[in-house]
C-alpha cells in the first residue's frame, strides 16, 4: 500500500479534499455592500444633478397624489418636473455632440464632422503660433542663444591653434606669396627665414581677433539668409496634416471628450436649475402641474 499524503488542516481540523480539477477557494477580500453602493452612484455632477432632481420629481407625484390640496407638493412637483426637462434635454443635447443617436437628425457632430474638426485644429495651432513674422524672430533668437551657448570663441580658438591650420595657413600663404599681390608676404618671409617661420608670428594675432569675431557674427547672424522660414513653415504644415491624418473619429471624439464633456456637466446642473426655477414661476402663474 503507497503512503497517503496527510489531509491539510484548517484551524486544527481536517479538510475535506477538493474534487479532482476544482479549484481552491479564492482569498480576495469580500466587497463590502457600502462598496457596492458608492460603485452605483452617478460618476460627474450633470448625472448626479439630473438624479437628484428626478427624485425630487417623484417625491412631488408622491405627495401631490397624497395631498392634492397642500399647495407645497404642487410647488415640489412644478419644481421637480421642469428641474428634471431642463437637465435631461440639456443631457441630451450634450450626448448628440459626441453620439450619433438613431432617428435624431444632426447627432453625432463631432463624429461626423471629424475632417473639418482636426483642419480647424491645424489651421488655428498655424494661424497662432506659427505665423511667418513670429516664427522668423523666435528661430533668429533662438540661433543666436544657441551661437552665444556654444561658446564661438572658445570653438575658433581651439580651431587656430591645431598643426592642421598651421599647415593649411602655410599652403595659403606660400600660394599668395607666388602672386603679385603677395609679395608682401614674400618679403616678410625672407626676413623670417621662410613662411612655415613667418606663421607663429603672425598666429597669435589672427587667434587674438577669434573674440571680436565670434561677438560680430553672433549679433549680425540672420539665419533667414541660410534658412527659409516660409519652407519651416511648410514643413510644419506638413507635419501637423501627415500627423492629424492619424486622427480617426473615435480618435477626435476621445480627444474632445477630454477636453470639454467634464466642464459640459455644468450645462446639465444649471438646466436643472433653471428649469426648477421656471417651474416654480409657473406654478406661481397658475400654469403649474
Amino acid at each position: 500500500m503507497g503512503i497517503e499524503d496527510p489531509q491539510p488542516m484548517v484551524d486544527g481540523t481536517p479538510s475535506l479534499p477538493l474534487p479532482l480539477g476544482s479549484a481552491p477557494p479564492s482569498s480576495s477580500v469580500p466587497v463590502s455592500p457600502v462598496s457596492k453602493f458608492h460603485n452605483l452612484l452617478p460618476s460627474n455632477k450633470g448625472d448626479t444633478s439630473n438624479c437628484l432632481a428626478f427624485l425630487i420629481m417623484l417625491v412631488g407625484v408622491v405627495l401631490n397624489s397624497n395631498f392634492p390640496t397642500v399647495a407645497f407638493t404642487k410647488y415640489l412637483l412644478s419644481f421637480g418636473l421642469f428641474s428634471f426637462a431642463g437637465g435631461i434635454t440639456n443631457w441630451l443635447a450634450i450626448k448628440m455632440l459626441f453620439d450619433r443617436i438613431p432617428g435624431l437628425y444632426g447627432s453625432g457632430v463631432i463624429p461626423r464632422q471629424f475632417v473639418a474638426i482636426r483642419e480647424t485644429v491645424k489651421n488655428t495651432i498655424m494661424k497662432t503660433f506659427f505665423d511667418e513674422t513670429y516664427l522668423e524672430e523666435y528661430v533668429n533668437e533662438r540661433a543666436k542663444g544657441m551661437l552665444t551657448s556654444f561658446d564661438l570663441s572658445s570653438k575658433l580658438k581651439e580651431g587656430l591653434s591645431t598643426p592642421e591650420f598651421d599647415e593649411k595657413l602655410i599652403k595659403k600663404m606660400t600660394e599668395m606669396s607666388e602672386k603679385p599681390e603677395g609679395m608682401l608676404i614674400q618679403t616678410m618671409s625672407q626676413m623670417f627665414g621662410g613662411i612655415p617661420l613667418l606663421v607663429p608670428v603672425i598666429k597669435p594675432l589672427i587667434i587674438g581677433f577669434a573674440d571680436e569675431f565670434a561677438d560680430s557674427l553672433t549679433d549680425n547672424f540672420d539665419i533667414s539668409q541660410f534658412v527659409s522660414i516660409e519652407k519651416v513653415r511648410l514643413e510644419i504644415d506638413g507635419l501637423m496634416t501627415e500627423k492629424l491624418k492619424m486622427l480617426t473619429p473615435e480618435k477626435v471624439k476621445t480627444l474632445m471628450e477630454e477636453v470639454i464633456r467634464e466642464h459640459l456637466g455644468w450645462l446639465i446642473v444649471w438646466g436643472n436649475v433653471f428649469g426648477g426655477g421656471l417651474g416654480v414661476i409657473s406654478q406661481m402663474a397658475g400654469y403649474g402641474a
